[in-house]
């Protein structure tokens, strides 16, 4: 990056760098030295040839309406410079009014050989460019921070060697006499990471805070309208594409222009960033262009950042081209328009099989079940040869809303006492359903009835359960109780109130119980009367 910050006429780092209307830059000290006397005969081409006050009051020699002229040239100036021809004025001109000097004075750009008139400000009509002075000086501090480079921690020298290894678990620094003295890569030091010694963090893409906080500008003075020294920049001539300041608005030639908010503009240039991130990796003679960029796009100065912008992205562009046919576009818009590929999703969709689509629709899940429970026929039928209860849950999980589901006993011998009803995640697998306090159940022999909750039995009731039998489970989550069934009748009275949270549909068997479970269905609206409980 060094070379974009050397001036193209003393060859040093910029000093006080000005802004060329070609957009290049050199010292300002340079320039007066560059600067030459433009003839009388010549000062016909600053007047546009009719005469009268230039609008910008800084003109531009050129052959066509372009903005700059071809350069022949036949004039050196003392240091080399070339300045342009005289060139007789044309007959019929009018002639240069009495009184006014012999000659005005002129600036060549050694880049590009275009030449510039300065009016009666002289070079302080040309703008500071502050932001490649702020990258000048941070480099300048980064070169003299390496300068001052990590020391070998353990050297007996003076002053100690540099550091060519850091031992991360140490956490020292070596040179590689004391790393091979000191640490040799054997023995316990055999594992121990050697990582290169750290960069400074105040060198330019050194992990400082990229110019951006507070060290790099925070304390810098707001910057001041060139024309107005006691205004500070607020908005954005778009007409001009320069920044400008509220008496500008009012007062000057950019009162009928078209003018944005200064941020705005700020943000919407900063999309070149993409454009320079392409560049760097499709070429890599660019790298000085390309990290001069990046040091500016760091820069929080948004008028400073403004006033180089255009010309940034031209010479962006221009590196571009010698890649590629066709000028450089931005990658995105200043709204950051987005396309989503839904491609993906659709064949995800289209790779769905819906078994069924019912109101809550579940069915055992093998995942939760207790190894003793065997499922079958799509884990819809449940059964269990162990002499001891053994639970497995549903799929679903309900926190609200009414719910309701059966189960078909499909086998039903020597008289066991499945339970049915629900509970949380974390039942116990091993014990009858009930009688932990994570379930809430109902459970029944070839007789009679209980409910069961924390292991506590209540509300007996008369009938029970064979071979064929279904039984019903409601949940009411909106009245928070649950109510069981058999064969279509309410068994009992709501076995459970005021019940709160997330519950599971539930289940346990043991001795050859066999159960299909039958979900989707819809809520009961009549039933017979409810059988009472014995107590």
């Amino acid at each position: 990056m060094e070379e974009e910050l050397k001036c193209p006429v003393c060859g040093s780092l910029f000093r006080e760098p000005i802004i060329l209307p070609c957009s290049h830059n050199v010292c300002l000290p340079c320039a007066r030295t560059i600067a030459v006397q433009t003839p009388e005969s010549e000062q016909h081409l600053a007047a546009g040839g009719g005469g009268g006050d230039h609008a910008d009051k800084l003109s531009l020699h050129s052959e066509t309406d372009s903005g700059y002229g071809s350069y022949t040239p036949s004039l050196k100036s003392p240091n080399g410079v070339r300045v342009l021809p005289l060139v007789p004025a044309p007959p019929g001109a009018a002639a240069a009014p009495r009184g006014a000097g012999p000659a005005s004075s002129s600036l060549t750009c050694p880049q590009c050989h275009r030449s510039a008139s300065l009016d009666q400000r002289g070079l302080r009509g040309f703008q500071r460019n502050r932001l490649l002075e702020a990258i000048v000086q941070r480099y300048q501090q980064g070169r003299a921070a390496a300068a001052a480079a990590a020391k070998c921690q353990l050297c007996d020298r003076s002053p100690p060697e540099p550091a060519a290894v850091l031992c991360e678990q140490c956490e020292v620094l070596y040179c590689a006499a004391c790393q091979l003295r000191c640490h040799p890569a054997r023995g316990p030091f055999a594992k121990h990471r050697l990582a290169p010694p750290p960069a400074h963090p105040g060198a330019p893409g050194g992990g400082g805070d990229g110019g951006g906080g507070k060290g790099a500008g925070g304390g810098r003075k707001l910057p001041t309208c060139a024309e107005h020294d006691l205004e500070n920049y607020s908005m954005y001539c778009v007409s001009c594409r320069s920044p400008v300041c509220y008496q500008c608005l009012e007062e000057g030639k950019h009162s009928k222009h078209d003018v944005k908010a200064l941020g705005a503009m700020w943000k919407q240039h900063k999309i070149v960033w993409d454009q320079i991130n392409h560049c760097t990796l499709k070429l890599h003679q660019s790298t000085g262009l390309m990290e001069y960029c990046l040091e500016v796009i760091k820069e929080n100065d948004p008028s400073g950042f403004l006033q180089i912008s255009d010309a940034l992205i031209k010479r962006v562009q221009v590196s571009q081209e010698q890649w590629v046919k066709g000028a450089l576009e931005p990658k995105v818009s200043a709204e950051f328009d987005l396309t989503l590929d839904s491609e993906p999703l659709l064949q995800s969709i289209h790779q769905l099989d819906f078994i069924q689509m019912k109101l809550a629709w579940f069915t055992f899940d093998p995942s939760s079940a207790h190894r003793d429970i065997v499922l079958s026929n799509d884990n819809q039928t449940a059964t269990c040869n162990s002499y001891d209860d053994r639970v497995v849950l549903g799929t679903a999980a309900f926190s609200k809303g009414v719910h309701y589901w059966e189960l078909h006993v499909d086998r039903y011998d020597n008289h066991p006492d499945p339970a049915f009803g629900i509970a949380r995640i974390n039942v116990v697998k091993d014990t009858m359903l009930g009688k932990d306090d994570k379930a809430w159940a109902m459970y029944v022999d070839n007789n009679r009835s209980w409910f069961m909750h924390c292991n506590s039995h209540t509300n007996r009731t008369e009938g029970g359960v064979s071979k064929g039998t279904t039984v019903g489970v409601l949940l009411d989550l909106n009245k928070h109780n649950l109510t069981f069934y058999i064969n279509g009748q309410q068994q009992g009275p709501p076995a459970f109130e005021n019940i709160e949270g997330v519950f599971m549909p539930a289940l346990s068997l043991n001795r050859n119980v066999q159960v299909t479970l039958h979900t989707g269905l819809e809520v009961p609206q009549s039933v017979k009367q409810p059988k009472l409980p014995n107590n």
